[in-house]
């Protein structure tokens, strides 16, 4: 984050923290010196924070450790945008006082490099290889016998409609014409727009990637399986450090371009970006090139662009308390595992997880064990330190676990298409249930 964030800091178009500079004042001690500071400030929050992570090994609430793993990511993720907002603002002043202010050149319309503005990004061709294995996949998925098939399926269509956005955004994206010589407007965006989509198609491919290997992990076990895990873990971490490493050339061939001529023009946009986001009820674009360069961006002045930040909003409040409220439930809760025995069946619940009904006619077996046999693999559920509930693949056969991993034994219900794992929190209440059971089975 402090780096990525720490680039604002580097010109780029002539644009040094969300502000246009003349190409004279780039260069300015006092520009770098506060940029300096900007930076400094960044790896500060960054050091401060990457400390406090490690007081998550002194926690033993579950409960707590999730609450300090959401408070360590947002609360640096506000400190680090509340820094930024803070020296764009210094920058602003430093601009006024110094009396940098740039005159506002009209928009620059050509109308042939508009017509022909998509010819070196790649066509929407590239991406239905990606589709159609999509569907293969999720035809697969739906057909398997994983309990995670509906999510990865769901992940999968999610995940190239994605990509297919940002590819549209791109070729949506209005010609760029930072200089007054047409040679370099034209080389400039086609730049963008090849490199740009070719970020968007690599999306759709390594997201189709990244869902199908855990995918067929599940149906392997032992060495091959973690072998399979290793190797997604590897290729998604380079997939994005080749993304950032791309963009960041990309960044590089842009300002090349842009070192060829002394006048840069600059519209007036710098208003629109003074809280570090593009605010523009003016412009019809949704989506945009940050100025950063690394990234695209979305127009908060279009009240759809507002729509979907609130959305995006929510969904992250949601996917918090989704994740807290059930951790706190069976920290703090007497006796989080319920199971009751009626009308022939086994009804077994567990804070916001599935509840299961079983009959007992339906029941093989009923056993205490002291742990679970390998391979164990979550394929949709909650699986902390302490607690283990949810979907599960325990020794190749689908299972439902409501399990206190600190007590034991387990109650193993075992049946035809799939084993059931439950405990209290009271050892004696676990063999008490097992003893019923017993009784009542024939």
């Amino acid at each position: 984050m402090a780096f990525s964030l720490g680039l604002a800091a580097t010109p780029h178009k002539n644009v040094v923290l969300e502000n246009t500079l003349p190409s004279e004042a780039l260069l300015h001690p006092e520009v770098k010196a506060l940029t300096k500071k900007y930076r400094l400030s960044l790896w500060k929050i960054a050091l401060v924070f990457s400390l406090l992570n490690f007081t998550m090994f002194f926690v033993h609430y579950e409960s707590i450790l999730m609450t300090l793993f959401w408070l360590l990511l947002l609360i640096p993720m506000g400190a680090c945008y509340g820094t930024e907002l803070f020296y764009i603002r210094q920058m602003a002043q430093l601009k006024v006082d110094k009396g940098w202010l740039l005159p506002v050149t009209p928009v620059l319309v050509d109308t042939k490099l508009t017509l022909t503005k998509n010819k070196k990004m790649l066509h929407f061709g590239y991406l239905i290889p990606a589709l159609l294995l999509s569907l293969v996949l999720t035809f697969i998925m739906l057909n398997s016998q994983n309990d995670g098939a509906v999510i990865l399926s769901l992940s999968l269509v999610v995940g190239w409609l994605i990509a297919f956005a940002c590819w549209y955004g791109v070729k949506r994206l209005p010609v760029a014409a930072p200089t007054n010589v047409e040679k370099l407007n034209r080389q400039y965006n086609d730049l963008t727009k090849h490199d740009w989509s070719v970020v968007a198609v690599g999306t759709a491919y390594a997201i189709l990637f990244a869902l199908a290997l855990p995918f067929f992990a599940s149906q392997l076990s032992g060495i091959w399986a973690q072998v399979t895990i290793w190797f997604l873990l590897i290729v998604v971490v380079g997939f994005s450090l080749f993304t950032v490493w791309y963009l960041i050339r990309l960044r590089k061939k842009q300002d090349a371009l842009l070192n060829q001529v002394t006048d840069y023009r600059y519209q007036g946009e710098d208003q629109y970006w003074r809280f570090g986001v593009y605010i523009n009820p003016s412009d019809h674009r949704l989506m945009l090139p940050d100025r950063i360069g690394l990234n695209m961006t979305m127009n908060l002045g279009r009240p759809i662009g507002k729509v979907i930040m609130g959305a995006i909003g929510l969904l992250v409040v949601g996917v918090l308390f989704a994740t807290l409220i059930p951790v706190y439930m069976m920290d703090f809760n007497k006796e989080p595992f319920s199971a009751e025995l009626k009308n022939e069946e086994l009804i077994l619940k567990a804070p916001f997880a599935t509840t299961s009904e079983i009959k007992l006619d339906d029941i093989a077996q009923v056993a205490l064990v002291n742990k679970l046999k390998k391979p164990v693999e979550r394929t949709n559920g909650y699986g902390g330190e302490n607690y283990s509930t949810g979907y599960y693949m325990v020794a190749n056969k689908k299972a439902t676990l409501y399990l206190d991993n600190r007590v034991q034994p387990f109650l193993k219900i075992t049946t035809k298409k799939r084993d059931y794992y439950f405990t209290f929190k009271e050892e004696e209440k676990t063999k008490q249930l097992y003893q019923d059971l017993t009784q009542q089975l024939p």
